[in-house]
This record gives C-alpha cells, sequence and structure tokens, in this order.
C-alpha cells in the first residue's frame, strides 16, 4: 500500500507543491520475523499496533518502506540497536513484587556467597532493589554480587546513570530513599558509593557470549518470557539452566509461562515458585 504526502512551501513568493516519496509497508512480515530471530520477542500478534509504531520510526530515519529498514539493519547496527530499543521498553519500579524478592533473600542466606543474575534488568531498578535489601536484611552476612543485562542499551544506559523519578520509588520507605539516593531537582540519584557489588551489561540473552558472565545462584528473569513464543521460551530456559550453580534457583514473573523442558523443573506455586535444574 501507498500513501501520498502533499505539502506547500514558498520559494521567493512563488508557490511550489512538493509530494514526498509514498511510504511503501511492503516487507513488515520479513521484518518481524527478523527481530523474532534476532531477540527471540515475538511481535506478530501486536502487529496493527508495531506497525504504526516502526512505520514512525522509519519517518524520522528518512526510510520510505519496511523493507528498506530490513536491508538497513542488516549491516547498520546503530540503527539496529535504535530499533530494538524502541520495541523492548519496559516500565518497571523499586521494590515489585516484594514477597519473591523476600523469598530469595532467605534462599541466599543457604548459600555460601551468592551471584545474583538479572535478566532482563530493564533500566535497573530490580538491581538497585536486590542490593538493598541484602544491606538491609542484618541477618545475612554473606558475600554477594550482581549483574544485570538487557538487549535495550538505552535502558542499560539509564541503570548506570541511576537516575530515577518518584513514580519509581513510590513504595519506598523515606529513610530508604535519603539512605540511598540523593534529591537533585525533581529526581533521584542513586548513591553509587552504597552500590559496589553491582553491574550493567547490555548483551542479548540469545548471545553465546552471555555464557561468559559465569554461573549464579539467583537468576530473575521476570516478565521476559512473555514476549516469546514456545520455542523461543524453552531456548531461554536451556541457556539459563547451563548458568545456574547446583543447587541455585530462578525466579520467573508471574505472568511467565514456560513449557515442558528438559531443562528445568518447577517447585511451588505463586509467588513462592521457583525453577531449579533438573
Amino acid at each position: 500500500m501507498f500513501f501520498r504526502k502533499k505539502k506547500k512551501i514558498d520559494i521567493e513568493n512563488q508557490e511550489v507543491e512538493v509530494v514526498n516519496e509514498p511510504f511503501n509497508t511492503y516487507g513488515l512480515s520479513d521484518l518481524l520475523h527478523f527481530i523474532k530471530r534476532e531477540i527471540g520477542v515475538d511481535l506478530f500478534p501486536k502487529k496493527a499496533i508495531i506497525e504504526t509504531r516502526i512505520r514512525l520510526f522509519c519517518e524520522e530515519k528518512n526510510i520510505n518502506s519496511f523493507r528498506k529498514l530490513f536491508d538497513e539493519i542488516q549491516y547498520n547496527k546503530e540503527m539496529k540497536q535504535d530499533l530494538v530499543n524502541l520495541l523492548t521498553v519496559n516500565e518497571t519500579y523499586f521494590y515489585r513484587e516484594l514477597i519473591q524478592l523476600q523469598e530469595a533473600i532467605e534462599f541466599a542466606k543457604t548459600r555460601e556467597g551468592v551471584d545474583v543474575l538479572c535478566a532482563p534488568c530493564a533500566s535497573g531498578e530490580e538491581v538497585y532493589t536486590i542490593s538493598m535489601m541484602f544491606e538491609e536484611d542484618l541477618t545475612f552476612k554473606k558475600r554477594f554480587n550482581i549483574i544485570g543485562i538487557d538487549i535495550n542499551s538505552e535502558a542499560i544506559q539509564k541503570a548506570k546513570n541511576g537516575i530515577y523519578n518518584a513514580r519509581s520509588l513510590h513504595k519506598l520507605s523515606d529513610n530508604l530513599k535519603e539512605k540511598y539516593f540523593t534529591l537533585v531537582s525533581d529526581k533521584y540519584q542513586i548513591k553509587k558509593e552504597k552500590f559496589l557489588y553491582l553491574d550493567f551489561s547490555q548483551i542479548n540473552v540469545f548471545d553465546d557470549k552471555f555464557l561468559s558472565f559465569g554461573k549464579f545462584d539467583i537468576i530473575f528473569s521476570r516478565n521476559m518470557l512473555i514476549y516469546f513464543d514456545e520455542e523461543f521460551r524453552v531456548k531461554a530456559m536451556q541457556k539459563f539452566s547451563k548458568l545456574l550453580k547446583d543447587g541455585g534457583r530462578i525466579y520467573l514473573g508471574h505472568a511467565d509461562i514456560v513449557p515442558e523442558n528438559e531443562y528445568l523443573q518447577k517447585h511451588g506455586f505463586g509467588s513462592s515458585c521457583y525453577y531449579t535444574k533438573k
């Protein structure tokens, strides 16, 4: 389908009609298949909504068809990352789904030391939350280290900057805000000296380099699987099983559905649910 846009401009007091090159919607399915292969996210159920979003992206980049965008991102890594950032924006906040976090902290006390992975970590609220909970639990005396990863480079940069609005902190007490943040204008800046045992990295969970992070006692992957179809959910579980230490646990989001697979075994239910290696 083609759409022609017209506008009139004045050149030396003469009105001239300019016809922009029409936008060609051909190639959207190929583009969505490519995104699914690259990052696992299945956008076909939201195709109508996504089409509008990607078309606006194309207009900003002066690209007049989905096919041209598809061709461009095969070699233009920066544009490909910009598109990934557009399609993987997730809002979150501090102390989200607290009961599950408390369960994980209690489990952490049974380990010699605790290595934690948050994948994806979005803009870092979950990573900072877990660190705060370790610090605030006076009965927790173990070494801990937390790594947050996400495919969205803008989210990772925000996590590293550690600047958040009041909405993100709405579940925190005034004491916690004062202890771990500095109020700058209407934003809250992380006191980085309070968070020495965490790090952030921009990476795709399906990238083999993902396995170079080592192994973990606890893996949080909350509300990522909801964007995958069954094939990619199983692939994600396979990756996580390789990263999990013996006796370690994986905590997923309440809406995440795990298909039957040969890698992980479910324990418990509701907010107390977790997975271990088979």
